[in-house]
């Protein structure tokens, strides 16, 4: 059952290492070595079971963003400062800089975009990160977390910024 107090959410995040790992393995027991091998298996079952999220706790006024492997989660909770809005903003993919190159992008850019959902707050860090995804379920998710802090949702994707919420 989820705490009324916060907003969650957590979605499935795909490791490269997972498949790199099986294949170290498979090489480790082709050869014998049986203790390398069920090492490397271990670390990339793991790894194959990645999931990124972020918890808003409005009542303790902190955040949580963390990686949660199984049922262990890996992160640290921060202060929040307090929110002014909420944002959906467009990426264009080919432009990430933490992206591995060359990347490859459609020819007609239509599909070289992703969107991204930000929590604006008054503070040093001026934005929280929250999730990235595909326009309708960022709107979605967007007008959940406005709904739930009860503060406005600014629909960023185009050149005609509005509100939606």
């Amino acid at each position: 059952m989820e705490n009324p107090s916060e907003y969650h959410f957590e979605k499935y995040s795909f490791k490269v290492i997972t498949p790199l790992l099986a294949l170290v393995s498979l090489a480790f027991f082709v050869n014998g070595e049986y203790i390398g091998g069920s090492i490397a298996f271990v670390v990339g079952s793991l790894a194959a079971f990645s999931f990124q999220g972020i918890i808003i706790d409005t009542a303790g006024k902190r955040y949580l963003k963390y990686d949660r492997f199984l049922n262990v989660k890996i992160g640290s909770w921060k202060s929040l400062s307090p929110p002014s809005y909420v944002t959906v903003v467009r990426i264009n993919l080919s432009s990430r800089r933490t992206a591995p190159s060359p990347i490859v992008v459609p020819q007609d850019k239509k599909g070289a975009r992703a969107f991204k959902v930000n929590l604006v707050v008054d503070g040093n860090e001026r934005y929280i990160g929250i999730c990235r995804g595909s326009l309708k379920k960022m709107t979605e998710e967007a007008l959940r977390l406005g709904t739930y802090l009860q503060i406005r949702v600014l629909d960023y994707t185009t050149h005609e910024k509005k509100w939606i919420l």
